[in-house]
Formats: C-alpha cells, structure tokens, sequence
C-alpha cells in the first residue's frame, strides 16, 4: 500500500492524492483545511453544509472553497457533486447534469459515469474512500463512518459500480484517505460488538494498558472490506493519518465537536 502525496497547488489549496489513481489518469484529492477562505474557527478550506447545526459558515465561503479544491486537482469545468451523508449504504448514481447545491439526496456513496460531474463525500473523522475503475473509467466517492461500515456501504458501492458497463471489482483501483485513527478511536461495548460482529474481531482492540475501552480500526476495516469486494490489495492505496491527531492539518468533529469544519474526498470520472 503506497503513501499518499501531500500536494500544495498553485493556488495555495492543500490536498492528497492517490498515485495509484493519478497513474491512471484520474483526477482526484482529499482536501485538508489549509488555501480555502473560510474564517476560524472554520478555517481555511470547509466544505461543510452551511445550514447545518453548528457549522455557521457562508454559502460563498463554501462555494468558493469547493471552486478552488476543483482547480487544484485540475477538473475547474467539473461540477462537485454532493449528497446528505446519513451513515446508511445508500449509493447516488449522478446523471451528469447536477449541480453544487444544498444536498437533498440522502446517501452515503456517490457514483459518476461522466466527467462533467465529480463524486464527493465530506468526512471530519469517518472514512473517505475514492475508488474508480480503470476499464470503464467510472468513478466512486464513499463515506464510511462505523455505522456504515457496519451497514456495508463500501461492498454496496462496490457492487453498484459493478453494475455499471460492466465494470469488474478486480479492474478497480481505490484511495482510503484522512480519518480518525484506531489509537484514538474509544467506543463502547455495544459499538465494539457491533463492529467486531460485522467486520472481524481483529479490527478492535481490547482495552487494556493505555486503552480504558475499546477502540476500533475504521481505516483496516474498509480496506478489508475492500478486498473482501475483489478490489485487489495491490489496487488499494491509502495512509493511517489521524484526523483526530492533526489538528492544523486535518478538521475533526471528534476533536473539535460543532466548531469543526469538513473535509472533501472528490474525483472525477475518466473519459
């Protein structure tokens, strides 16, 4: 599993990207919170949903925060497309004429055909995955907090594309960027049965020594979930970067609670 590339645009916008997916020529990134316009305690570059509870930001601000991460990762003529995430396993399938726009479509995993549009999830700690497929060109963005790796939102997405001219998981490459990493990641009992129950005992850490709970591994378990989908290992690129840890890079709910702001996984189909 390669390292992602921290990349500082011409624009000043801070991003990550996937070599995996650059190699084969899509254009991608996961936004961190530094080139927006955003003021603290939002600040720089949040993509979050204006109207939502505690997050008081503009709509100009995230309007154009989201202009300038489209101009950094190279797709300015491509429309950011977002949904309501709602920790379910719901997946959108653009049409390629949406638009930016308030979120109404409520779901968790959002799918493009055409690269007029580019698929985006918002994360402050859950899991962002891009995945795309270099046959068919089709591309795939994925919010994947612990209830919706539990729901299967990452194998329901996988399918999805699967669906879709005649896409094969095994010509699937995919990015798991910035989330909240299993050294902080304290739950309870009833969350770490349930997530051992659905993904495997291994992807939670008995409490113990420093542990006073139990904590569980987001990032192991979508990669898991990922090959379990045929995704191969070897597709699948990605970096354990806390969010909760790294604080003048990453924004984090966990961390921060409603003065936190959010991040974007973005990523335009090829063709």
């Amino acid at each position: 599993m390669a390292h992602l590339q921290r990349i500082v645009a011409s624009n000043e916008v801070v991003f990550y990207r996937s070599q995996l997916l650059a190699s084969e020529g899509f254009r991608h990134g996961f936004s961190t919170r530094h080139g927006g316009v955003s003021l603290a305690p939002f600040d720089s570059m949040n993509l979050g949903v204006a109207q939502a509870p505690g997050e008081p930001d503009s709509d100009a601000n995230i309007l154009e925060n989201a202009r300038r991460l489209m101009e950094a990762i190279g797709a300015p003529r491509s429309e950011m497309v977002r949904v309501r995430q709602v920790h379910e396993c719901a997946v959108f399938h653009c049409q390629g004429d949406e638009r930016f726009g308030t979120p109404t479509i409520a779901a968790d995993a959002v799918l493009a055909t055409d690269g007029r549009v580019a698929p985006c999830i918002r994360t402050a700690d859950c899991v962002p995955i891009l995945v795309a497929c270099t046959e068919t060109g089709i591309a795939c963005a994925i919010h994947a907090g612990w209830r919706g790796i539990v729901a299967g939102v990452v194998p329901q997405a996988i399918r999805e594309m699967c669906a879709v001219r005649g896409t094969r998981a095994g010509g699937m490459v995919a990015a798991i960027g910035p989330c909240i990493g299993r050294e902080v990641y304290e739950v309870g009992p009833d969350v770490a049965n349930e997530f051992a129950q659905a993904v495997g005992f291994e992807f939670v850490l008995a409490a113990g020594g420093s542990r006073r709970k139990e904590h569980i591994d987001c990032f192991g378990a979508v990669r898991e979930q990922l090959r379990a989908s045929g995704v191969p290992m070897e597709s699948i690129d990605g970096e354990e970067l806390c969010t909760v840890s790294t604080p003048r890079e990453f924004f984090s709910y966990r961390r921060d609670g409603a003065r936190s702001g959010r991040m974007a996984a973005v990523i335009v189909p090829r063709g």
